[in-house]
């Protein structure tokens, strides 16, 4: 049959991406726990694995001796066998990182903004830490560049639609220039969206979850059903701009009274984290949401105030039962929650498809 072939290739490749997505999740696993994790058979495993520790993408680790019986021997992924780069594009800096194949940073570079600063300028400030980043690694391990940047954009076609208080981005096909300057694979999505994907990756999904970006702007990624939900224009989330009094000061977006404008008004961090909650109480009674995950550089100078004021807000105004409760966290991931998941991001593809 003429399709055979192709099919047989599909079903291999599909059951490589298997084996090392139970592998990086679990952190190391025997082969016979791969194939019990997996569903394949111990010969699908021994004949997969050879293949994965051949091209150097996983390594093994003999442990101690546990009593009677041969040492068992753990497969897991080589951190050094490829590497990728994720940016955060905001209004007054950038920040990129390079990673490693288990998706931790090994070092970063991080550069100021001027005001009003083009499209051209930006792509070139990336270009270079992205150079200085990658200069002391093999060049054809490194996967490709995330990025994660202000909106709103189309995450599909990699164009930066009309982004919020930058003036002159319109319609600017930002992957194309950076893959042009850099001249590897770049992924472009909203920095609300690759928080969300930092703070799920690898393992995926769990409770339907806000991840609530405040920074420059404020914006949520959305996790829900265990998936990252961008919307069909890819531009959900653009939760700073719901509006909390029609007849407030002027937002960037053309409203009034929006969240974000509110917010960046308020006389106190407090005041400013309690109006944040109010906001979100709204978002939690619509999407039934059952986690806010609290990030950006303005939760980071105040964790604990955002914390609280969002956990009293909610409490006050979604009096509910003990099932339904929403946990309210701080990410641990800090300012780096953007690139990280930009970089993550062009890790997911590899691991979908690793050759």
């Amino acid at each position: 049959m003429p399709g055979t072939g192709v099919n047989l290739r599909g079903l291999r490749e599909h059951n490589r991406a298997l084996l090392l997505g139970q592998i990086l999740r679990a952190g190391g696993l025997s082969r016979v726990e791969l194939a019990e994790r997996s569903g394949l058979t111990q010969q699908a495993v021994s004949k997969i694995v050879p293949e994965l520790l051949t091209t150097g993408l996983l390594e093994e680790q003999r442990l101690p001796a546990a009593g009677v019986g041969k040492p068992r021997t753990l497969l897991r992924v080589r951190p050094n066998a490829r590497y990728a780069l994720g940016a955060q594009l905001d209004r007054d800096e950038l920040r990129v990182l390079l990673v490693d194949l288990l998706g931790r940073p090994l070092a970063a570079e991080v550069r100021p903004l001027r005001a009003g600063f083009t499209p051209d300028h930006a792509v070139s400030v990336l270009a270079e830490a992205a150079e200085l980043l990658v200069a002391d690694v093999d060049r054809a391990l490194v996967l490709g560049m995330g990025v994660g940047a202000v909106g709103p954009l189309d995450h599909r076609e990699g164009i930066v639609r009309d982004a919020t208080n930058l003036p002159g981005w319109h319609e600017v096909p930002l992957r194309e220039l950076l893959a042009a300057r850099t001249g590897l694979p770049v992924i472009l999505d909203k920095n609300t969206n690759t928080a969300a994907v930092a703070q799920h990756w690898p393992d995926g999904g769990g409770a339907a979850t806000a991840v609530v970006l405040v920074g420059t702007g404020i914006g949520v990624g959305l996790f829900i059903d265990g998936r990252l939900y961008r919307g069909p224009r890819t531009n959900a989330g653009e939760f700073g701009h719901t509006t909390l009094a029609f007849d407030g000061p002027r937002c960037g977006c053309g409203r009034r009274g929006c969240v974000e404008v509110l917010h960046n008004a308020a006389a106190s961090t407090g005041e400013a984290a309690g109006l944040l909650g109010i906001g979100l109480a709204d978002l939690v009674q619509v999407l039934d949401l059952e986690r806010v995950v609290l990030a950006g550089r303005a939760v980071h100078a105040a964790p604990d105030v955002y914390r609280e004021a969002v956990e009293a807000q909610l409490a006050e105004l979604l009096p509910v039962p003990h099932w339904q409760r929403i946990r309210v966290e701080v990410s641990e991931l800090g300012e780096d929650v953007v690139a990280l998941g930009a970089a993550a991001e062009v890790l997911t593809a590899f691991y979908e498809n690793p050759k």
